[in-house]
């Protein structure tokens, strides 16, 4: 299939392998690795090994709880399809994007705020920081894309067998004997999803005075500056993520090759077991919270306009330099995003096309290659990512280029750590289009250019939105990899953020969290009217060439 314009479709092919593998590449120099001390750092003892199975315990909580929580809220979303209730998916789409920080502040503050009332009620004061802590705060940070996963899974299930279960059985016995079964294999996925965004982050812990093996990668290369070292040193997490993209990859891509249908809403509801409904009940009250303490803590910490505005002027060139960052990442995503959609779905794409310039077997391995080069870069902790960086621009070989210690270095590191998932949205994308209009527009269309700008991309525009606003999002958030290759005097609004929390400046920090919180917002408000308004053209051109017919 003609998918590239100019005959260079292997061009973006090959930005990505230097773009977002280079890093991990960069990391195997066997000229850097210190080989006579690999059995040292790579078999974790005594507080390392203490360390590891820690954040292994943190991680697996954390995909439980979040996988549990969400799916409570998918259950009740779902039973809601349709209702005055539905608009609570919109909510799940605002949340999603928060950065950590946002939440890691909130209930910091709401901590601080019981334990004054418990003191002063000669009680005994709750723990404000520690693993326990930690752990709840990713749980509600990640509970809003638990909740979506959960949502896709349960939309896996053929409407058809929920019926005829709820026909014959009760509500919970369809649940536990037809439903779960069935969507188990995505459920897990999405707890395999869970658990490796929490193994490799590491910000949230170091507020909570919690050290996470991610962060002891981040101070060995602050130590000794050895890039093969640091990767040594992570093995051991790396097996742990790797664990986890092996477990998750292949229900992931039946997933992308078999995408759930919408679900119309089910006739049958009936009622809930007690127990069940405590639970969900139980999940409504979290998620409230998760929206509210962030709202209350940040707007009371502010104080006043005036100290809003001090922070804000103080912090302006942090917050253009990140919003440029943000937009110029997301930008650069697409077009590598889009090939490695395309390389993942080839073989997929060559049952139903009539492109056979590529063998058969060919095609099979170079998508599951494709698949590796999207999923490998995931399973890399940020600090890694930044110490990957380091070393592949600051090469002899390339470093006269002047890209290292430039202020364009934050933007590689989000393209390498976040241009995968915008992959993973491009697939889902790809996954709706009908191959046969595609080669329909061939036989109509002679030219390639034409044929991409007025074919392909208005049928890929509402991915290509959505991918970009994920990167967007994420970019404006991230903290682990860009800590260590930003330029000198060039940090960004994150970077200002977490050195501001451990100074507790709390007014400043609630004034620039509450900046940054905005700005998401005000992307994902944008990109979801965006979507709503394309697809309202969309529908009506359809229409339009329907009547013409």
């Amino acid at each position: 299939m003609d998918t590239h314009p100019l005959k260079l479709r292997w061009l973006p092919a090959a930005i990505y392998g230097l773009v977002v593998l280079g890093p991990c590449i960069a990391l195997v120099d066997p000229a850097g690795l210190p080989l006579a001390d690999w059995p040292a750092l790579i078999l974790p003892t005594g507080r390392r090994l203490t360390l590891w199975l820690r954040t292994i315990a943190l991680a697996s909580g954390v995909a439980v709880g979040g996988m549990g929580l969400g799916f409570l809220m998918a259950l009740w979303l779902q039973r809601r399809r349709g209702s005055r209730w539905a608009g609570w998916r919109m909510l799940f789409v605002l949340l999603a994007p928060l950065p950590p920080m946002t939440h890691a502040m909130a209930w910091s503050w709401l901590l601080g705020q019981i334990n004054m009332m418990l003191q002063a009620a000669g009680l005994r004061a709750l723990p404000a920081t520690g693993w326990g802590v930690a752990g709840w705060v990713q749980i509600v940070w990640l509970a809003p894309l638990a909740t979506g996963l959960s949502l896709i899974a349960l939309d896996s299930v053929p409407h058809e067998l929920t019926e005829a279960a709820h026909l014959l059985q009760p509500s919970t016995r369809a649940l536990t004997k037809i439903i779960l079964p069935l969507a188990a294999p995505l459920l897990l996925a999405g707890g395999g999803l869970l658990f490796l965004l929490s193994l490799v982050d590491y910000g949230i812990p170091s507020i909570f005075q919690v050290n996470v093996f991610a962060l002891d990668i981040f101070a060995d290369f602050s130590i000794h500056g050895q890039p093969g070292r640091a990767l040594l040193v992570a093995i051991p997490l790396l097996a742990a993520t790797a664990a986890a993209i092996i477990f998750s990859q292949s229900r992931l891509r039946s997933a992308a090759l078999d995408p759930p249908r919408h679900q119309p809403r089910s006739a049958y509801a009936d009622a809930w077991p007690t127990w069940l409904r405590t639970l969900v009940n139980g999940a409504q009250v979290v998620m409230l919270l998760a929206v509210t303490v962030p709202a209350i803590s940040l707007v009371t910490q502010i104080g006043s306009w005036a100290k809003l505005t001090a922070a804000v002027s103080a912090a302006a060139g942090e917050i253009s330099y990140s919003f440029q960052v943000a937009l110029l990442a997301a930008l650069l995503s697409l077009p590598l995003a889009t090939a490695a959609a395309h390389g993942a779905l080839q073989d997929k794409w060559m049952t139903i096309s009539s492109d056979r310039r590529t063998p058969p077997r060919l095609g099979v391995w170079m998508s599951k290659a494709w698949w590796l080069a999207i999923t490998i870069p995931m399973a890399l902790p940020g600090p890694l990512v930044g110490i990957g960086l380091i070393g592949l621009w600051n090469h002899p070989s390339v470093a006269a280029l002047g890209i290292y210690g430039s202020r364009f270095m934050p933007v590689l590191a989000a393209l390498a750590r976040y241009t995968p998932l915008a992959a993973l949205v491009m697939i889902a994308t790809l996954r709706r289009l009908n191959p046969e209009l595609i080669d329909a527009a061939r036989l109509l269309q002679a030219s390639p250019i034409r044929r991409w700008l007025l074919i392909r991309l208005p049928l890929l525009a509402h991915g290509l939105l959505a991918a970009a606003s994920v990167v967007f999002c994420l970019t404006l958030g991230e903290l682990s990899a860009t800590l260590m290759i930003a330029a000198p005097g060039s940090p960004t609004l994150t970077m200002r953020i977490y050195n501001y929390l451990h100074y507790g400046a709390s007014s400043t920090v609630a004034g620039l969290t509450l900046v940054l919180t905005t700005l998401v917002l005000i992307l994902v408000v944008l990109a979801a009217l965006g979507q709503a308004l394309w697809a309202r053209m969309t529908a009506v051109s359809t229409d339009s060439g329907d009547a013409s017919l």
